[in-house]
């Protein structure tokens, strides 16, 4: 037991590489569910898809209309402008509630990651970059995150795209 854990927590690199990657992972799953979590409990799946559809088309007539320049366009606009805002407000919420939750993955970061930061080699991007040192957790991190993260979004529906619903 004490090889296995000595081995998860060396710096080498494809150790490093795994544990940051599986890492990541955790904690966008984590992180996807609890706003899953949120979304349920605050507005409700269904009105919340709801919501981002409105919104969406909402913006993409506002961008319309900003191009066009018309000052009447413009004016008459200002009463779902006001719609639009009370929108992203509603959808904003479970984010707060999230961000504030979010704010404890830095002591992952603080305690556990950062000893990586050591590694001669985090990982190894070829043709791209060998990322290493301190950037190279946080490089590598970052990546795996906004994988796992777009991932998890999709397969918890929290992500509705254009042609869905």
């Amino acid at each position: 037991m004490l090889n296995w854990l000595e081995w998860l927590l060396s710096s080498q690199a494809p150790v490093v590489t795994i544990v940051i990657f599986l890492t990541a992972m955790t904690i966008s799953l984590i992180n996807s569910g609890i706003y899953r979590f949120l979304i349920g409990r605050m507005i409700g799946l269904r009105e919340y898809r709801k919501l981002q559809k409105e919104l969406r088309r909402l913006q993409a007539e506002f961008r319309q209309i900003l191009r066009t320049k018309d000052q009447k366009a413009i004016e008459k606009f200002e009463k779902k402008r006001k719609r639009m805002l009370q929108i992203q407000a509603k959808i904003m919420k479970p984010q707060g509630y999230l961000y504030l939750i979010s704010f404890s993955y830095i002591l992952v970061w603080w305690l556990f990651l950062g000893k990586f930061s050591e590694a001669e080699m985090i990982v190894w991007i070829p043709g791209i970059t060998i990322l290493s040192g301190y950037w190279g957790v946080a490089g590598w991190y970052f990546l795996c995150s906004a994988l796992f993260g777009t991932l998890f979004y999709r397969v918890f529906g929290i992500v509705v795209e254009e042609g869905e619903e």
